[in-house]
């Protein structure tokens, strides 16, 4: 009920208010939420946190010679790769979580899509050794989508359940507020101004024209906050890109789903030069 009020206070507010409304959404937008976490059984602290640029860090497990670099989503946290990691297994890889501006447990303020671009390029110098493995989810992945198209140093990816078209994005908040169009166009266009990159060059399935490496892509068709289809779009356009969808587990589980674990342990095993069918 109290978000149904809102949603009818906001349509309102937006045709009275546009400019005003646009800032607010786009605040909304640009404001991680905060998840509670589950402290329980397998959950591994790092052994080592390392700064990355200003608010970013690397958390480190070290362990075997394979490096993965792992990059969680919007709203998203270290802690959900641990099913992973536990899948492939620390006597054969160190896994270098990168934490988010606005994310961990200090929710130090804004970011967005561009803080996250940033943040894995200056990532993938602080580690400063080549990677064997990248995986990101949600908006983690399309940054590092974004990244794997001017870089040929990260040899195998996979990328979990990423939005590839960021102005439907913003219209489908816009959507979800009952915004008027005039408010609807500031939100855009703040969205825009924010990042920093305007929304053909963020075209993230355009760009996935100029990644090289293999890449596994994982999407649940029943996912509501990312559409299927924005992977599909992708899946056209990388060249060595497969498929491995999933139906009923949405947005955040295909991360502890283990017929996705073991989709991803499979793919990270292959030779170089192999290419599977789409799954």
């Amino acid at each position: 009920m109290m978000m149904k009020l809102f949603v009818i206070a906001m349509a309102v507010f937006s045709r009275l208010f546009p400019g005003r409304a646009g800032r607010l959404a786009l605040d909304m937008m640009t404001t991680p939420r905060r998840f509670a976490l589950d402290a329980g059984a397998g959950v591994v602290p790092p052994e080592r946190i390392v700064p990355v640029g200003s608010r970013a860090r690397l958390l480190v497990w070290p362990g075997g010679p394979r490096r993965v670099l792992l990059v969680h989503g919007w709203s998203g946290h270290a802690q959900q790769f641990q099913p992973l990691m536990t899948e492939l297994g620390r006597a054969r890889h160190t896994f270098y979580a990168l934490q988010m501006p606005g994310h961990g447990d200090e929710m130090d303020g804004a970011a967005h899509v561009g803080d996250f671009i940033i943040s894995i390029r200056q990532a993938l110098d602080e580690i400063g050794e080549p990677l064997d493995l990248a995986v990101g989810h949600s908006m983690g992945a399309a940054a590092l989508a974004f990244v794997l198209a001017e870089r040929t140093d990260v040899p195998r990816a996979i990328l979990v359940a990423p939005p590839t078209n960021f102005r439907a994005m913003v219209s489908r908040m816009a959507l979800f507020l009952r915004f008027g169009s005039s408010a609807r166009q500031h939100l855009l266009e703040g969205m825009a101004n924010r990042v920093g990159i305007g929304y053909e060059v963020l075209d993230i399935a355009r760009r996935g024209r100029r990644i090289s490496c293999p890449v596994l892509l994982v999407h649940d068709m029943t996912d509501r906050e990312v559409p299927f289809a924005d992977t599909l779009r992708l899946h056209q356009a990388v060249a060595k890109a497969q498929l491995f969808q999933t139906s009923g587990l949405g947005h955040r589980r295909l991360l502890a789903e283990p017929s996705v674990l073991k989709a991803i342990h499979g793919f990270a095993d292959e030779p170089a030069t192999e290419v599977r069918a789409s799954a």
